[in-house]
C-alpha cells in the first residue's frame, strides 16, 4: 500500500497518478523527462499536469496570466451573482413575506424551491451543449436569462403578484445552472494541477459562504427599505456580470492532443509501461515521436474570442448519446462519493435557511428581519475561513507526493476531509442542542454553530472537487452537472416539507438528523481513500472497453 492506498498492477498510464515533483532520490537512470514542461513552484521543480499544447497559443493553459485571471474573476463573479445570490435573497424575510403576500410560509419557500428545481432540471441540457459546442455559449445564455429573471422579479415584487414573482424566479433559475455546474471544470481547463487548490476553494465558497453574506445584506435591506429593493439593487450587479461574461470570458474548452502528462506508470528502459507497486520506482518515459518543427499556431485576435460560439465541435457524439451518457457516470463509485460528500452535504446546509427565520422570529428570540439576516454572519465567516482548505489540500498533496518519491496520487486530496468531519459534527449537533434549549441570546451561539457547519461542509466539497478534476478530467463537466442536479432537486424537495417538519418535531431534531447523516456520508472517505486508485484503474478499463463510456471519455 502507498500510505494506505491499495495499489494496482497495470502497464497503462492512469489519470490521477502523476509524476508531479522531480525527486532528489531519483537518478538519470531512474527517470528521463527532457521534453516534459515544468516550472519552479515554491522552490520545487514541478512538472506541469496536464501538459500544455506544444504549438498552439490558443490553449487555455498557455494563456497569459492576465487573461487567466480575468476569466477566473469573471467566473467567480458570475458564480456569486447568478448562482449564489438569487436563492438566499428571501431567506431572512420568509416568515414576514408570508403575511405580506398572503400565502403560507411553505409557499414563500417554494419561490426558491421552484427556482432551484429548474436549475437541476435543465442541467443535462447545459451539460450536453457544453460538451458539444463549448462552455462560453452556456455562460452567455445563463447571464442573459439571469438578468432577465431579475427584471421580471422587480415587476412582480412591485405589484405584490406572487405568480409574476414565481415566473421571475424560475427564469433566474435558468440563469443559474451553467454557473453552478461548469465553473469548476472551467478552472480545470485553464489551470494546472498544482494551481487549482485555492481557486477551487474560492468556487466552493461562492456556494457556501456567499449565501450567508447575501442573507445578511438582504435582511437589513428588507427591514430598512422594503423587500422589493432586493431585486432592484441586484440588477446593476447582474448587468455588470453579463458584460464581463461577454468581454472577459472566452471559450475555455480546448481540443488538446493526447495528454503527455508524467504518468508514474511510464518506466524505462522499456518504451511501454510497467506496474507501479511498493518496490518499483515510479518513473516517466521520454516523450517520443514528437513532430519536429511544429508550425506555431498564433493566438486568436481578441475580437474573434468575443464570438458567442467558437465554431468548433468538441465531440462527434450525438446529442441523444451525450444526454444518455451523463447518467452512465452514476456507475462510477467515485461519482457516487462526490455526490454524497459534496452535493448532499451542501444541500443539507443550504436548506437549513428555510427554517432559520421560522426559529428566530418567535419567542424567546423575537428577531426582526434585519436581525435574522445578521444570524448568517456565522456562516459567512465559516465559509470564508474554509477557503484555507484549498491551499491546505494542495500542501498535503504535495507533501505526500514528496514522501512518495515525487509521485502524486489523487487520493492524497482526501485526508483533509477528517477536519471537515470534526467541524460538521460539532456544528450540527451543537446547533440542535442550542435550539432545544432556547434562551433570549441563544441565536449568537446558533450563529457560531452555523459557521462551524459551513466550514465543515466546505472542506470535503473542496477536496472532492479537486479529486474529480485530477482523476476524471475529461468527465468533470458531466460529473459536476450530476452534483448540481442532486443539490438542486434536494433544495426543491426540502422546500416542500422542512418547515412543517421543524414545526412538528422541532428544529433540534432536524439539525441532529443533518449531523448524523453528514458524519455517515463523510465516513465513505475512508474506503474512497483506500480503494480510489483501484476504482480509477477499473474505470479507465471500462472507458476504453465499452462504447458508451468511450463516447464520454
Amino acid at each position: 500500500m502507498l500510505y494506505g492506498i491499495i495499489d494496482v498492477k497495470s502497464d497503462a498510464p492512469l489519470a490521477g497518478t502523476e509524476l508531479l515533483i522531480k525527486s532528489d532520490s531519483r537518478t538519470d537512470e531512474d527517470v528521463v523527462t527532457p521534453r516534459l514542461k515544468r516550472v519552479a513552484y515554491k522552490g520545487t521543480e514541478t512538472i506541469l499536469v496536464p501538459q500544455p499544447s506544444d504549438n498552439d497559443l490558443n490553449d487555455p493553459l498557455l494563456w497569459p496570466r492576465w487573461k487567466k485571471e480575468a476569466a477566473f474573476a469573471t467566473i467567480f463573479w458570475g458564480n456569486i451573482i447568478f448562482a449564489a445570490l438569487p436563492g438566499p435573497m428571501l431567506a431572512p424575510s420568509t416568515f414576514a413575506l408570508a403575511g405580506i403576500l398572503g400565502v403560507p410560509v411553505t409557499k414563500v419557500s417554494e419561490l426558491s424551491g421552484y427556482m432551484l428545481l429548474v436549475v437541476g432540471a435543465i442541467g443535462p441540457i447545459v451539460s450536453v451543449l457544453a460538451q458539444k459546442y463549448g462552455k462560453r455559449p452556456q455562460f452567455l445564455f445563463a447571464a442573459t436569462t439571469g438578468t432577465l429573471g431579475t427584471v421580471i422579479c422587480i415587476i412582480g415584487s412591485q405589484r405584490y403578484n406572487y405568480n409574476t414573482l414565481m415566473a421571475g424566479r424560475v427564469i433566474q433559475g435558468m440563469g443559474t445552472t451553467a454557473w453552478e455546474s461548469l465553473s469548476l471544470s472551467s478552472v480545470g481547463d485553464m489551470l494546472h494541477l498544482h494551481e487549482r487548490g485555492l481557486r477551487t476553494a474560492f468556487m466552493v465558497a461562492t456556494l457556501t459562504c456567499t449565501p450567508s453574506i447575501v442573507s445578511i445584506i438582504a435582511g437589513v435591506m428588507t427591514q430598512n427599505t422594503g423587500w422589493q429593493t432586493l431585486f432592484v439593487a441586484s440588477l446593476p450587479f447582474n448587468v455588470v456580470a453579463l458584460l464581463c461574461t461577454i468581454f472577459f470570458l472566452p471559450e475555455t474548452q480546448f481540443l488538446r492532443p493526447s495528454p503527455t502528462t508524467a504518468s508514474s506508470s511510464d518506466t524505462l528502459p522499456q518504451p511501454t509501461t510497467t506496474s507501479l507497486n511498493e518496490k518499483s520506482t515510479p518513473t516517466v518515459s521520454h516523450i517520443a515521436n514528437t513532430p519536429p518543427n511544429l508550425p506555431l499556431i498564433p493566438r486568436q485576435p481578441y475580437t474573434k474570442t468575443l464570438r458567442p460560439i467558437s465554431g468548433t465541435t468538441y465531440t462527434s457524439a450525438s446529442i441523444p448519446t451525450l444526454l444518455l451518457s451523463i447518467f452512465i457516470h452514476l456507475l462510477n463509485p467515485a461519482v457516487i462519493w462526490i455526490l454524497l460528500v459534496s452535493a448532499v452535504l451542501i444541500a443539507l446546509y443550504v436548506v437549513s435557511a428555510y427554517i432559520t427565520s421560522q426559529i428566530w422570529s418567535v419567542p424567546p428570540y423575537n428577531l426582526n428581519v434585519a436581525q435574522n439576516g445578521y444570524f448568517y454572519t456565522g456562516g459567512f465567516l465559516g465559509g470564508l475561513l474554509a477557503t484555507v482548505s484549498g491551499p491546505l489540500c494542495d500542501w498535503t498533496a504535495r507533501r505526500m507526493s514528496v514522501l512518495n518519491r515525487g509521485v502524486f496520487e489523487a487520493e492524497f486530496r482526501i485526508p483533509i476531509c477528517v477536519l471537515g468531519a470534526v467541524m460538521t459534527g460539532l456544528g450540527w449537533f451543537l446547533f440542535g442542542w442550542v435550539v432545544d434549549h432556547p434562551r433570549p441570546n441563544g441565536y449568537l451561539l446558533g450563529a457560531f454553530c452555523h459557521g462551524l457547519a459551513c466550514f465543515g461542509i466546505s472542506v470535503p466539497s473542496t477536496a472532492a472537487g479537486l479529486y474529480i478534476l485530477d482523476s476524471f478530467p475529461r468527465q468533470a463537466t458531466e460529473i459536476f452537472i450530476l452534483q448540481m442536479m442532486l443539490k438542486n432537486f434536494m433544495f426543491y424537495g426540502f422546500s416542500t416539507f422542512i418547515n412543517k417538519w421543524a414545526a412538528v418535531d422541532g428544529a433540534g431534531a432536524v439539525f441532529r438528523t443533518f449531523g448524523t447523516t453528514s458524519l455517515c456520508l463523510l465516513a465513505t472517505c475512508i474506503p474512497m481513500y483506500m480503494l480510489g486508485k483501484v476504482n480509477r484503474r477499473l474505470m479507465s478499463i471500462v472507458h476504453a472497453r465499452y462504447k458508451i463510456f468511450g463516447n464520454v471519455a
